[in-house]
């Protein structure tokens, strides 16, 4: 949808929502202010399933938003910058927030989070919400006519807190004491030795090298937000159609569109995008300003802090496991399976967050301890390995904007192209009942990937952002 607005500059106005059930409207472009070079992006916001709680898990849902901009007449998406002032409190920051809300803003202004600001559960519909986009500092001139585009991806808040690393089961290469096989309690982000001893960190069959794991290494400890679902076919559409020709081209594993670039309309939109390559994957992160998460904060996500582990227990804090059987409206939004908690033995993956309603449990919709969908099966999540490689790791976020001659994902931090740095957690849809103990928590069966652009069936995930 396209609309033009006047105030010094034409500006046309698209937006669009990439999850699996969240919806912006009415954006618009308003407030301008050429003094200090400012207008307020506006939008109201919707999505189902929302809640905020202060007992057991003591998190919330909310939205991660960000935006993209390019000027009349020329092609290139751009990363828009909202205003950021110490404690990037909305009022602070200059935003507007919905009553019922809070509207958060990290430090490099790349986004905003938004969530409930009281305890509660159900349907989200907030109207009136304003970010302070300071254009002037992405370099466009108060009279430029700008079109831009609004996303809203689902995220979950990961509190900080102590939790076990391993299950005391007997999951391929789990994480373990030193001393013992045993579950590891982390207790801090300060740097962790691997080794034998008791205090330190150690894995079944040493496949864990010994050595020191820095304290910038992200563990899990302090607090995250972590995307709800894995990345969905819309929203891989919607990334591939602000990217230039050559480079969309470059990054499309499959014909899982219709249409052309940049028109591109995904065959089965809230279906989880799988076949991407490390590559693909790390670059909608960096465009979305997220980044990888680590394979200790994946086990944080799943099992949640100071709770005894069961052994072998997947993301849904058992060990009861049936997968999906008997589809209604297979590949559209109202997706629904008559049984089973997790995408596994099928030929195609799951509608993103297909098994979770008002009513289903933890064990009936395989969401995790904190509500994040899908982390055992249906797409492989993409982790940094805790071993050596990986080790070079912190926690630096996407800018927004792909770098070099291939236009490709540019943190430095980001790319090793030693075996090792990155692996895998959960497991795939298309794995048979044979492989369930892959699809655990603490399985590490594929905690080694050689980094390629080699495109596997399962491969996806999806993104993390450090909490501030």
């Amino acid at each position: 949808m396209k609309k033009l607005f006047t105030f010094l500059s034409f500006v046309i106005m698209t937006h669009l929502s990439i999850a699996n059930n969240v919806t912006t409207a009415n954006v618009s472009v308003g407030s301008q202010n050429t003094s200090l070079h400012y207008s307020m992006v506006k939008f109201d916001i919707a999505w189902e399933n929302s809640w905020r709680t202060v007992t057991n898990e003591s998190n919330y849902d909310g939205c991660w938003i960000f935006v993209k901009f390019r000027k009349k007449n020329t092609y290139a998406w751009q990363h828009a910058t909202f205003n950021y002032v110490s404690p990037g409190t909305a009022g602070a920051s200059g935003h507007t927030e919905p009553s019922g809300s809070t509207i958060s803003t990290p430090s490099d202004g790349k986004g905003i989070f938004i969530y409930r600001n009281a305890v509660g559960n159900g349907n989200i519909n907030w109207t009136g919400a304003q970010l302070r986009w300071n254009y002037g500092a992405d370099g466009v001139a108060d009279n430029d006519s700008v079109e831009i585009k609004l996303f809203a991806v689902e995220v979950v808040y990961v509190p900080q807190g102590s939790f076990y690393l391993g299950s005391n089961g007997t999951e391929p290469y789990h994480l373990r004491r030193g001393d013992k096989d045993t579950c590891f309690n982390l207790t801090s982000e300060n740097a962790l030795t691997v080794g034998t001893l008791a205090s330190d960190l150690f894995s079944a069959s040493g496949t864990l090298q010994n050595g020191t794991i820095p304290a910038l290494y992200p563990k899990g400890f302090n607090s995250f937000w972590c995307m709800k679902y894995e990345i969905s076919q819309q929203q891989y559409a919607d990334f591939l159609n602000t990217l230039d020709a050559a480079t969309a081209t470059t990054r499309t594993p499959s014909a899982f569109t219709t249409g052309s670039h940049p028109a591109l309309v995904p065959n089965q939109p809230e279906r989880a995008m799988n076949s991407l390559s490390n590559d693909d994957v790390l670059s909608l992160l960096d465009w979305s300003a997220l980044r990888p998460m680590t394979e200790l904060e994946y086990e944080k996500a799943c099992r949640g802090a100071n709770q005894a582990p069961v052994p072998n227990e997947y993301a849904w804090g058992n060990t009861t496991i049936e997968f999906v059987q008997t589809p209604t409206d297979i590949g559209l939004s109202t997706e629904t399976w008559a049984s089973g908690n997790i995408g596994y033995n099928n030929s195609y993956p799951i509608r993103c967050g297909a098994l979770a309603t008002s009513t289903s449990t933890r064990q009936s919709s395989g969401g995790s301890f904190y509500g994040i969908m899908e982390m055992s099966g249906n797409i492989y999540e993409i982790v940094v390995s805790a071993d050596v490689p990986g080790r070079t790791f912190i926690s630096k976020h996407g800018d927004g904007n792909l770098g070099g001659a291939t236009q490709n994902f540019d943190v430095a931090e980001w790319y090793n192209s030693s075996p090792g740095f990155y692996g895998y957690r959960g497991d795939h849809y298309g794995q048979s009942s044979f492989y369930y103990s892959y699809a655990s928590i603490s399985s590490r069966v594929n905690y080694m990937t050689y980094y390629n652009n080699s495109r596997l069936a399962g491969g996806g995930g999806r993104g993390v952002r450090t909490a501030e």
